[in-house]
């Protein structure tokens, strides 16, 4: 049986596309989850997806006559808000791309050797 053909051969290739497959799924979930926080006035609505990319904002009309500085400002806090929100789901979910990656190569770890 020649080494491309050995079974080993073929459950690495197979635990390979696994892992892919799952940093896939992550890249894709931070693009697709949209997160969205509000100022605690309600004025202004901020939305990031997981990339801490902004997807959305809305700004009550009726607080269109503040100062810029003043409505910038409620900007701001409003996606520092949201970013933190952000930040903490992408802790959580890599945490667990990182169990599944762990689990996927650990089957590898348990092959045994090509004999």
């Amino acid at each position: 049986m020649s080494r491309a053909n050995h079974p080993r051969v073929a459950q690495m290739v197979h635990q390979a596309h696994i892992v892919m497959s799952l940093l896939d799924e992550q890249v894709h979930r931070m693009s697709a989850e949209s997160f969205t926080a509000a100022h605690h006035t309600g004025a202004v609505e901020v939305s990031l997806n997981g990339h801490r990319r902004m997807t959305g904002l809305y700004i009550d009309p009726g607080v269109m006559g503040l100062g810029a500085q003043e409505l910038a400002s409620m900007i701001n806090e409003t996606i520092a808000g949201a970013s933190d929100y952000v930040a903490e789901w992408v802790a959580a979910d890599v945490a667990d791309l990182e169990d599944r990656v762990a689990e996927a190569l650990a089957v590898l770890r348990d092959l045994p050797p090509p004999g």
